[in-house]
């Protein structure tokens, strides 16, 4: 089962954020690796094509809560947690791997395996009652940091929803995203402000993505100077 990303590592990406803008800005090839970052194989993505997928399917893991109904036989239907080596435990069957499944190719499993000894032509549901086995993290500048369930297809302004939108410091041109696959990790940098406006796509995030959202250098300054003049003079700024 994933967890989620310790402290030290949350604040390696924070550090390493900037070093991935400036390596965007200056136009690196594809895939190119970014030289001295600490903690992990980073490298820089051209684009935000090969994260988006409008095929994606979420996939049962360990730890989810799934109900399998069989028509016409309620007996046989049962709501049951997939264990740690990716089995749900089922009446008269049972244990059968749906860990890696879709909810469809799940269905189409335990109806082959009922319609081998028990049943002519069975007809299985199977609905996924709690996510627990994808999850994806949302940090820094947002107002509700924290590890959320993958339900299903998830866009990056849909994580972003979920912490609670954006902060009011946060630097909304320019959103990290990070992402492991085989041990090596890829930062994307995309603008919040140009997704929004569909001016970039919206990428459909996996299963431990990590968003990082930086403070706006610009705003903070701002900020500071008015909370200053406003503690020396009592005016009152309005943004």
């Amino acid at each position: 089962m994933l967890m989620f990303m310790a402290p030290a590592q949350v604040l390696a990406a924070e550090n390493i954020l900037d070093d991935i803008a400036v390596g965007h800005k200056a136009g690196p090839n594809p895939g190119e690796e970014q030289a001295g970052a600490p903690g992990a194989d980073f490298s820089v993505a051209g684009d935000f094509g090969e994260m988006d997928s409008d095929s994606y399917e979420y996939r049962i893991g360990p730890m989810d809560l799934i109900e399998v109904e069989v028509f016409q036989a309620g007996e046989l239907s049962r709501t049951a947690r997939v264990n740690t080596q990716g089995y749900v435990s089922l009446p008269l069957i049972g244990p059968v791997k749906v860990a890696g499944l879709t909810t469809g190719e799940a269905e189409r499993r335990i109806e082959n395996v009922l319609g081998e000894k028990y049943l002519q032509d069975p007809h299985v549901t199977v609905f996924i009652k709690e996510y627990e086995s994808q999850k994806i993290t949302v940090e820094g500048w947002v107002k509700n940091p924290g590890v959320f369930p993958l339900k299903g297809k998830t866009t990056f302004l849909q994580a972003i929803a979920n912490a609670k939108g954006m902060d009011r410091l946060a630097d909304f041109s320019e959103v990290a995203i990070f992402r492991t696959v085989e041990g090596k990790t890829k930062g994307y940098i995309l603008s919040y402000t140009k997704v929004r406006s569909g001016q970039q796509p919206d990428p459909v995030l996996k299963s431990g993505d990590i968003i990082v959202v930086n403070r706006s250098g610009s705003k903070a300054g701002w900020e500071l100077f008015t909370k200053t003049l406003t503690s020396f003079v009592g005016w009152t700024v309005l943004f």
